[in-house]
This record gives structure tokens, C-alpha cells and sequence, in this order.
């Protein structure tokens, strides 16, 4: 008889624990992006203040591209999960010549997020990673991108114009909507970072994150009824 209630209880924990999961992990977002930039970029995801940046990929590190064409010919796609009181970070450089922006569409939970100079700011960074070195042309580093992000004093973006302008034509994967958002000039030797206006929860209308560690109201009441059975059991073995 012990061993039969002592397995029902666990069965109980075990049902209760995944209601809790399930309502922690409403509180996270999954994105598919699809991003391209003259020349390079590197996508992260993180805090308001940088201080927890997440690296999710980059494009090609020389001026071809992967299937072939320049490095901005052809958007990559990346898919992640991000907590919804992350922001969306990109870093964008060039290649010292002349053309300089980055373009990209963002499917966060069902809804859409484009490169649109109303939703994103940005901030100049260090030196050009692509100038500094060219055999490596290296993503700067999460501490260099902390130091900038804490405290920084961020500015309007500016669009170049819309996806299918010249010289870039139309990058297939992104709506015809898209922006092309102006980085810092090739001739001043630096890098730019780009943020979301405001969290991914915000962009996405989704839950505050600061609820993710109550449980909704069914994970709450198969607590209680865990408490409940614990309770009668003890009563029942103590009989």
C-alpha cells in the first residue's frame, strides 16, 4: 500500500513540475531571422544592458559569398529562442569601400519584424574588424560590446530605401518592405550596433517576462493538489 501511494505521489510532482515548465516557457519567444548586410554582420540576442548578449550567427568573412555572388547576395536564416524581455542586437561593418547598410525580416511568434527605421536604433562602434584585419575579420568581442551598450545614448536609424533598390537589388526571404539601414560611413572605420526599439515581448505583444516564474493558474492548482495528497496520505499512514 506504501509503495502504491508513494508511486502516485510522484506521479503527482511529476504532472505538477511540467505544468510549471509549461508556463515558464510561455514566456519565451521563437524567432526565425533572415538577414543579410554590406558587407558582414553578426546577430546576437540579450539584456537592456548588454550584459548578457547571446551570439547567434554571422555571414561570410570575405567579399564572396557562400553560393556565390558578394557576401550580402544571399540572406542567411537563423532560428533561436529568446526570453521576451530580450532585445535583438545586430552588428554591421563594411568593407572600407562604399556601399554601407544591412536589411533583414524577423518572424517572432507569428508576427513580423522588419528592418523599418521606426523599430530599431543603433550606436557607433570600435574599429572596423574587417579593416583591423582582413585574414580573420573577427566579430568584435561580448566585452568590448557590453562596455559600448551600458549607458550608451542611442540614435534613429536611417533607411537607405526599400528592398529591390540598386545596388542590391531584391534579397530573396525579405519582404519588399524591408528597409536597408544605414551603418556607420566606410570612411570612418568603425562598426555599428544595431537594437530593437524596445523588447521582443513588446514587438511580439507576448507576456512580461516578470511572470515567468509564477505558475499560471492550472500549474498552481496542481501544486495545491500535490499539497493536498501529501497531506491525506500522511493523515492515512498515521491512522
Amino acid at each position: 500500500m506504501k509503495t502504491l501511494a508513494k508511486g502516485l505521489l510522484l506521479s503527482a510532482i511529476a504532472s505538477a513540475s511540467l505544468l510549471t515548465v509549461g508556463a515558464v516557457e510561455a514566456n519565451a519567444a521563437d524567432i526565425k531571422a533572415t538577414v543579410t548586410a554590406d558587407n558582414f554582420y553578426g546577430l546576437f540576442y540579450g539584456n537592456e544592458d548588454g550584459s548578457n548578449l547571446n551570439f547567434v550567427g554571422r555571414n561570410e568573412t570575405g567579399d564572396g559569398g557562400s553560393s556565390g555572388g558578394y557576401n550580402w547576395s544571399k540572406a542567411e536564416s537563423w532560428d533561436f529562442e529568446v526570453n521576451n524581455n530580450d532585445y535583438l542586437y545586430l552588428v554591421a561593418w563594411d568593407d572600407g569601400r562604399v556601399a554601407e547598410s544591412w536589411i533583414g525580416e524577423f518572424e517572432i511568434a507569428g508576427k513580423t519584424l522588419l528592418s523599418g527605421a521606426d523599430d530599431w536604433e543603433y550606436i557607433v562602434g570600435d574599429d572596423n574588424p574587417y579593416l583591423t584585419d582582413k585574414s580573420t575579420n573577427l566579430l568584435p568581442g561580448s566585452d568590448e560590446l557590453t562596455s559600448l551598450i551600458d549607458g550608451a545614448e542611442w540614435q534613429d536609424t536611417v533607411s537607405i530605401g526599400k528592398n529591390g533598390i540598386n545596388p542590391w537589388k531584391t534579397i530573396d526571404g525579405v519582404d519588399q518592405e524591408a528597409d536597408w539601414l544605414k551603418t556607420a560611413s566606410h570612411t570612418e572605420g568603425k562598426y555599428t550596433i544595431f537594437r530593437t526599439g524596445t523588447t521582443v515581448g513588446d514587438l511580439a505583444d507576448l507576456p512580461d517576462e516578470d511572470t515567468a516564474d509564477v505558475p499560471e493558474p492550472a500549474s498552481m492548482l496542481g501544486l495545491l493538489a500535490v499539497g493536498a495528497m501529501v497531506t491525506t496520505m500522511k493523515r492515512k499512514f498515521k491512522a
